[in-house]
């Protein structure tokens, strides 16, 4: 039961994170490389920044899938990178020129 457990919330962190990550890299396409003009954008280094925690959550759900680590301390990691994330994209410094 725990193994099929750890399984399952392994597969729900990996697609979450690979769904983090395609959403943050999508942006820095449509910032760099189109037209759109964007009323508010992200600094480079706020989308490059949730890139690397999305990659190491999916690492700890890749390990949890293989059981190497816990249920807690894999959705504790996890949890820890969504607040760095969120202060990140709501309290970075941002110029004003």
């Amino acid at each position: 039961m725990k193994k099929s457990l750890n399984v399952i919330l392994g597969i729900m962190q990996i697609i979450l994170s690979a769904y983090w990550i395609y959403e943050m890299a999508l942006l820095y396409y449509k910032y760099h490389f189109t037209n759109i003009l964007f009323a508010f954008m992200y600094p480079d280094w706020v989308l490059f920044l949730n890139i690397i925690l999305s990659i190491l959550s999916l690492f700890f759900g890749i390990k949890l899938t293989m059981n190497k680590i816990s249920i807690k301390k894999s959705y504790g990691m996890m949890g820890i990178m969504m607040l760095i994330g969120l202060i990140a994209n709501n309290f970075y410094p941002q110029l004003y020129i």
